[in-house]
Formats: structure tokens, C-alpha cells, sequence
């Protein structure tokens, strides 16, 4: 079993009894830290058995009915603990009195319809607590938390049944970092019911009707940075300037998060921007204006301006009648100390000429997501628009041309920072004219398949991210930062064209290789991402990166972006990880020595071939080798020879002139088969030796030197030593023209030393009285 499951199995162990509980405790995940997962297992009840190794316990969107004085009294040093949204309709009072390290605790989305303090009294370090959609209608005959003096996030109401807000709720809560309050239904709200909490920094606050919010927004805005208003209704919002006017106010931004306006309703929140003073930062989302934008009838002309709104945001703006909208002129000049405006995926096509020119404050402007085209941009980057617009964010519009663009904002003479990523631009002229202090500029995921002069030089950060590049070799003096992650790059830039740049992403791409001289040579680098390529695990590249210490410090996404794609052995192993053998890092090295070494062996061979015989005995096996494919016997009605004669050249005479008139002449007379007459033209020798021994009834072997030097009588020796031996027959006649040495006969003819020391020979004898008897003893042992 691997260690870590070891150790998991034995921390299950630890944490859960299994006794009486064996089930609902097997429907629980731990690991070895104590963190334990409980999450949508159908439990319908707090496993028995947990004891003090459980630090986290996740019990979330289970059938949990019932929390028990016993369920968690052993989980002493639990620190979150989940159990929303199951069915609780009841907690025992001292459920969680032993829970004094616990942290964070979610009751959110049950049953609870009464709330007891004495749950918390114990829970000195709770940091997070969430109560909310219960069926509780208050919070309670006495404060619930003022026992929890280290609470920063606080969630309670729920959308229905929680209609009273009352001054002891919040007693003893004295800083929040978050407070929720969902109160949809809210009827009663005691007048100071906040004002205990002394400073708030984000109140958010679901509310059908805007009835009370006023009373609220009293009691609140000396101590709140952020108020928050969700899904609420602001048809019949008015707002008293008598009930603030004369309070100093904290609150420095507001958002309204899916909130209905009317024209009329939009006037008033412009006037509450005006009388609390402090709100720098106003956002809209996902919000609907339900008007025609009708505002010059509405006492606005008494408002001269946002209050001290510097940024304003609006995302998802929706307009049901959007095609009877007012020109918005009356609003115009309310615009003119907002420095930072959004308006995001809202459908804008057009910003006025007019109303550019009255953002004389403007620095920063984004319109993401909307139906700006080149056409539109013309008027709305009119001459005097946006005077001090520095940054523009055109980001996935209906943008085509690049160098259209690029002219159409010459008449922002401070814009430095550009953002037109996301638009269908393709391809990029070879020259543009920009703004003369442009400095940043986004062109990702714009499709665009090269790169041209056409950028500015003036350039300090390019992202071109996420194209179709597969080069980059523009000279860009000034540039500091590069991100041309997810493009078809194969390998990084040259260094000398960008001689400042001090980050650059480059990860995704097809490079498959870097070398520590490629890095050194961009002097200026501090930061490279270049994870997520197809690195090919060469040895000097595993060389240069794990033998590189400080390479981390470089490549922040080093090491576990850097995968091997090859060699395959190595495949999807970290290059920090990856091993290769000595034979690839040396591979000329290896294939220089096994050269060698064969080079050695086949000198080797040859020395002893030619001292051996070895070519002579290797001939001689392939003639044996087609001697075995032919039939170990020939049948008699092929026997067309009565000897096959193998003989010297150099004995051809005694040969042809003696033996053949002695054989042949004879009565009746031997037919005798000579290689110089009876071997068949054109067929292989070998063939005709091995056809000529298989068709005669003896093979007759002149001997002599001659005999013993001729390569040819080797090759006739041998098959008929074959045969004799193989066939176990007597086929073999020798005569000896000359007396031969037997020692005298070389190694390699084994086959005529072992013939002559089995068989009994002839002799021709010099003296001619005696060669009549050699005769008749070789017609004697032919006919045998």
C-alpha cells in the first residue's frame, strides 16, 4: 500500500469509531491533515465517532435534522464546520460548547426558526458565521453575538420570513468586515438597530422595497466604507436631504446589484451621491432603468454635479424601452469630475461627441462587451473628447481595422495605454499612426498572424497573447514587457530587438528548446513564463535547467509548467524530474566506440579468417548447405555415371589420355563424367559438381599436389565425403599419382586426411610393368 494512502487509512481510522456507526462514518472522506468531506452523501445525521484529529468537517446539502449536546463534543479542536443547507430545524444548547478553536461556522439554508445565543457563548475566535435562509422571523429575545468578539463576516435573514430588525440584534458587535442582511420582507426596523456596530466596511443588504432603506442609510453611513443594495426594487425610493445633510459620512462607494430604477427614482440617487459627500466609487450591475431617460423635467438642473464620484461602473445595464431613450444631453453635465467610468456588456454603440467633451475629468475609460465599431468611435473620439484620458479599454467590441483605429485616436494626445484585444482585426498594415505617448497596447486574441511596423516604437508593454504568431522579430527599443503566451512561437525572440525587456510570457506556445545563452543575452530579464510548451528533454537542455539554482527565480511558473514531450520515455515527466541515459547524452561518443569496436571485430574476423580459412570453410558450408536440399540418395534410374573423376587441371593428361582410354575403350566400357566435358553450360558449378557426384555410381579422386592446392577438388572432396558418411556408402575411389604427406595435407581438408585414414587407396607406380594391376583393381572397385 503507497505511503500517503497508509497514512490516509490510518488518520480514518483516528478520526472515525466505527463502532455503532460504521455506515454514516464510511460516508466520510478524511485526509491526513484532518480535513474531512462529508459533502452531499445523503447523511441524515452528525456521524458518531469524530474526535479531536478533525480540524475541517464538511457535513453541506445532507438530509441533517438534528445537531445533539454529544454529536461534536470530542471535535475540540475543530475549525470549520459546514452544515448548510440540510433540513436543521433543531440545536441543542450546547451543541457547539466544546468548539472553542472554531473559526468559521455555515448554518445557512435550513430549518431554524429560533435562534439561540447560547450556541455561541463559547465561540471566542469565530470569524465567519452565516445564518442565513432560515425561518427565524428575528434574530432573537437577546443578542446573539455578543459573545463573538473577534466576528468580521456576518450573514443572517432570509427572503421571507424575516421582517424585524431590531436595537439589541447587533449588540456587542463592534467591527465587521462583511455584514449581510437579507430582509426582503422587511416591516419593523428600530431606528439605531446599526448604529451599535462602530464601523462596518461592506453592508449588503437585500431589500424588496426601498420603505426603510432611508431609516437604515441614517444609522449606517457614519461607519460604513461599502454599502451593498441587492434585488431591490427603487420605483418609490425618495430621498431626504434633512435626514443627512447635517451627518458626516464615511461610506466612500455603492453598488447596486440587480436594483429596478425609474427615471424618476435615478434622480433621487443622484441626489443621495450629493449629500454623502464621501462617496468616491458608484457601481451598477446587472441593473434596469425602466424610463425613457427623461430627466430635464425632474428638478435635476438644481444638481450640478455627482457629488465627489470619481469612479462610476455599470455592467449589464438593461433598458427596456431603449428606443424611446432620451439623448441623456441633461445629464451631461453632472459628468464632469468622474475620472473612471465602466460600462460593460450594455449594448453601447455610441458615446456622444457632446457628452466626451463634458468628461473633461476623464482618465480611465472602458467599454468592454458593447458595439463600438470604427464608424462610432469616429464621433465619440471627437476633437476635445476625453482630454485627459490616459487609459482606453475597447475590449471585445466590433472593431476591424487597426490602422483606422490607431487615427481615429490621434485626438487623444494623452492616451498611453490601449486595450483592443478581442476584436477581428486578422491582419495588421505595415504602418500606423498612434497617439504619441502610447505606452501600452493589448491586440490579444485578435487573430492576428504576424506583427508589422505598425506598432508604435514608443511601446513599454505588448500583449499580443492568444493569435496566430508564429514569429516575433520587431524592433521595439522602449519595450519592458512582453505577453505573447498561446500563439505558434518555436522559439523565443531575439534578444537584441527588444534590448530592455524585463518580463515576458511566452508559455503555450511550440517552442521545444532555450539555452542559457538565449536568457543571458536579454540582460535586462527578471520574470519569464514559459510553461506549457513541447519541450523536447534534450541533455544539454536538462543540463542547463536543473543545473541552474537560481533559474526559479526567472521562470516564476517553474518547475511543474515544464513538461517533456519527448524523448517518449520521458513524456509528461517535469524537466526538473527527467533522467536520461548516458548513451543519449553521449550518443557520438557511443556511436564513435561501437564503430570502433565493429570496425576492431571485423579485423579482427579477417585475421583469423585468413589465418583460419575461414572464407573457404564458409563456402564450404554454403555448398553443403544446397548439397542438404538435395535428396540424401539418388534413385538407380538416375545413375547416368559410373564415376565422376575429380581431378587437377594440372593431371588432366593422365586424366584424359590414360584413365579415359583405360576406362572408356575398355569391354565392356565405363562411362566416366569429367567437369571439362559433361558439366552442363551455364548452370552454377557448384550445381554441376553436386549433379555429377549424385548421378554417378563412384566418385574416382586423382590425388596429387595439384590436387591439393585446386580449390574446385576441395569443393568435389567434401561432397563426396558427404556422401560417404552422410549415406554411409563406398563411393569414394582415391589414387594417388604422387606419394602425399598426410601431414603434408592442410587443416582445411579434414575430409581428404579422414578418407585417407578410413579408405584403402591406389598407388600409381612408376614402374609401367605394374600399372596394368592399378587398372584392374580400378575397374574391380568401380563395378564394387
Amino acid at each position: 500500500m503507497p505511503r500517503a494512502l497508509w497514512t490516509a487509512w490510518v488518520w480514518a481510522v483516528i478520526i472515525l469509531s466505527t463502532e455503532g456507526a460504521s455506515d454514516q462514518a464510511s460516508s466520510l472522506s478524511c485526509d491526513p491533515t484532518g480535513v474531512c468531506d462529508g459533502h452531499s452523501r445523503s447523511l441524515n445525521s452528525i456521524p458518531s465517532g469524530l474526535t479531536a484529529g478533525v480540524k475541517s468537517l464538511d457535513l453541506s446539502n445532507n438530509e441533517i435534522t438534528y445537531v445533539g449536546n454529544r454529536d461534536l463534543q470530542r471535535c475540540v479542536n475543530l475549525k470549520t464546520l459546514r452544515l448548510g443547507a440540510n433540513e436543521i430545524h433543531t440545536v441543542e444548547e450546547d451543541s457547539f460548547f466544546h468548539l472553542r478553536n472554531l473559526e468559521y461556522l455555515d448554518l445557512s439554508y435550513n430549518r431554524l426558526s429560533n435562534l439561540s445565543s447560547s450556541w455561541f457563548r463559547s465561540l471566542y475566535v469565530l470569524k465567519f458565521l452565516n445564518l442565513l435562509g432560515n425561518l427565524y422571523k428575528t434574530l432573537g429575545e437577546t443578542s446573539l453575538f455578543s459573545h463573538l468578539p473577534n466576528l468580521r463576516t456576518l450573514k443572517v435573514g432570509n427572503s421571507n420570513s424575516f421582517t424585524e430588525i431590531h436595537e439589541k440584534d447587533f449588540t456587542g458587535l463592534t467591527f465587521l468586515e462583511e455584514l449581510e442582511i437579507s430582509a426582503q420582507n422587511l416591516q419593523i426596523y428600530v431606528p439605531k438597530s446599526l448604529k451599535s456596530i462602530q464601523n462596518i466596511s461592506h453592508l449588503i443588504l437585500h431589500l424588496k422595497q426601498p420603505v426603510l432603506l432611508v431609516d437604515i442609510l441614517v444609522d449606517i453611513v457614519s461607519s460604513l466604507d461599502c454599502l451593498e443594495l441587492r434585488d431591490t426594487n427603487l420605483h418609490t425610493f425618495h430621498f431626504s436631504e434633512a435626514s443627512i445633510s447635517e451627518m458626516s459620512t464615511s461610506v466612500k462607494k455603492l453598488i447596486f446589484r440587480n436594483v429596478q430604477f425609474t427615471d424618476e427614482s435615478f434622480v433621487e440617487v443622484v441626489k443621495l451621491f450629493n449629500y454623502v459627500s464621501g462617496i468616491l466609487e458608484v457601481e451598477f450591475d446587472d441593473c434596469t432603468h425602466d424610463g425613457i431617460g427623461d430627466f430635464g423635467a425632474l428638478s435635476l438642473d438644481r444638481i450640478r454635479h455627482l457629488g465627489n464620484v470619481e469612479t462610476l461602473t455599470i455592467r449589464k445595464l438593461h433598458i427596456p424601452q431603449f428606443f424611446l431613450f432620451h439623448d441623456l444631453s441633461s445629464i451631461y453635465p453632472l459628468t464632469g469630475r468622474v475620472k473612471r467610468v465602466t460600462i460593460e456588456n450594455s449594448k453601447v454603440f455610441l458615446v456622444p461627441c457632446l457628452l466626451s467633451q463634458h468628461l473633461k475629468s476623464l482618465e480611465y475609460l472602458d467599454l468592454s462587451e458593447n458595439l463600438m465599431s470604427e464608424e462610432t468611435l469616429k464621433n465619440s473620439a471627437c476633437k476635445d473628447a476625453w482630454p485627459f484620458l490616459q487609459t482606453l479599454v475597447l475590449r471585445q467590441n466590433r472593431l476591424k481595422s487597426l490602422e483606422k483605429t490607431g487615427e481615429l485616436l490621434l485626438t487623444l494626445e494623452n492616451l498611453n495605454n490601449l486595450d483592443i484585444s478581442k476584436n477581428n482585426f486578422l491582419s495588421m498594415p505595415e504602418t500606423c499612426q498612434w497617439p504619441g505617448k502610447m505606452k501600452q497596447l493589448n491586440l490579444s486574441s485578435t487573430r492576428i498572424h504576424s506583427l508589422t511596423q505598425c506598432l508604435p516604437q514608443t511601446l513599454e508593454i505588448l500583449d499580443v497573447s492568444n493569435n496566430n504568431l508564429d514569429s516575433f522579430s520587431l524592433i521595439l527599443p522602449q519595450l519592458k514587457e512582453l505577453y505573447i503566451s498561446r500563439n505558434k512561437l518555436k522559439t523565443l525572440p531575439d534578444a537584441s530587438f527588444l534590448p530592455v525587456l524585463s518580463v515576458m510570457r511566452i508559455s503555450r506556445n511550440i517552442i521545444n528548446t532555450f539555452s542559457k545563452e538565449q536568457l543571458d543575452s536579454f540582460q535586462q530579464l527578471k520574470t519569464l513564463e514559459a510553461g506549457g510548451n513541447n519541450f523536447i528533454c534534450s541533455c544539454d537542455f536538462l543540463s542547463f535547467t536543473q543545473g541552474q539554482q537560481a533559474l526559479g527565480r526567472v521562470l516564476v511558473d517553474w518547475p511543474d509548467d515544464y513538461r517533456c514531450d519527448s524523448p517518449s520515455h520521458v513524456r509528461g515527466q517535469r524537466v526538473q524530474d527527467a533522467r536520461l541515459s548516458l548513451s543519449e547524452c553521449h550518443r557520438a561518443a557511443v556511436v564513435s566506440a561501437a564503430c570502433c569496436a565493429l570496425f576492431l571485430l571485423l579485423l579482427l574476423t579477417g585475421v583469423l579468417c585468413h589465418r583460419f580459412h575461414g572464407l573457404w570453410y564458409m563456402k564450404m558450408m554454403w555448398a553443403w548447405l544446397q548439397a542438404k536440399r538435395k535428396p540424401r540418395k539418388a534413385p538407380r534410374r538416375d545413375i547416368c555415371y559410373d564415376a565422376f573423376v575429380s581431378y587437377s587441371e594440372r593431371d588432366s593428361y593422365w586424366v584424359e589420355n590414360l584413365m579415359v582410354q583405360e576406362l572408356e575403350h575398355f569391354n565392356p566400357p565405363f562411362k566416366l563424367c569429367l567437369h571439362k566435358r559433361d558439366f552442363i553450360p551455364g548452370k552454377w558449378i557448384i550445381d554441376n559438381i553436386i549433379d555429377s557426384i549424385e548421378k554417378s555410381h563412384k566418385t574416382i579422386f586423382v590425388l596429387s599436389e595439384n590436387f591439393v592446392k585446386s580449390e574446385w577438388c576441395k569443393y568435389e572432396l567434401d561432397f563426396s565425403h558427404f556422401r560417404l558418411f552422410d549415406e554411409n556408402n563406398d563411393a569414394a575411389i582415391l589414387i594417388l599419382l604422387e606419394p602425399i604427406d598426410k601431414k603434408a595435407i592442410p587443416q582445411r581438408l579434414w575430409g581428404l586426411r579422414k578418407i585417407m585414414n578410413t579408405k584403402t587407396y591406389l598407388e600409381w607406380p612408376v614402374d609401367e610393368t605394374q600399372q596394368e594391376r592399378v587398372w584392374l583393381n580400378l575397374r574391380a572397385a568401380i563395378r564394387s
